[in-house]
């Protein structure tokens, strides 16, 4: 049996942004929100992915985009560098599509 390690990824993301999102009634506490966010930059395209702490197993991928700021779709393919980075942290990779997210 062969064993090596690997320890690089194919891509990796510009930014990694950990959020937190509150919503209050008064000083009551209604939904919390806490995640992390993944931007990447893939062949001109911009995707970006996100996971909920509560549900580290699962991450949520969105894309292609023409750009971070505008995030207009390109109807383009998935990356399979950013696919590669998130299935080797996460069990789970979704996308939103009709009828709500699906694996992939």
């Amino acid at each position: 049996m062969e064993i090596w390690l690997v320890d690089e990824d194919p891509i990796l993301p510009v930014a990694i942004e950990h959020r937190c999102e509150e919503i209050r009634d008064g000083t009551s506490l209604e939904q919390q929100y806490n995640y992390i966010v993944y931007h990447f930059e893939s062949d001109g395209a911009y995707f970006w992915a996100r996971t909920y702490l509560d549900q580290i197993t699962v991450v949520s991928l969105f894309g292609p985009f023409d750009g971070r700021t505008t995030r207009r779709p390109t109807g383009g393919a998935v990356s399979e560098a950013v696919l590669a980075y998130l299935r080797r942290r996460f069990p789970t990779v979704q996308m939103l599509k009709e009828g709500g997210y699906m694996s992939i």
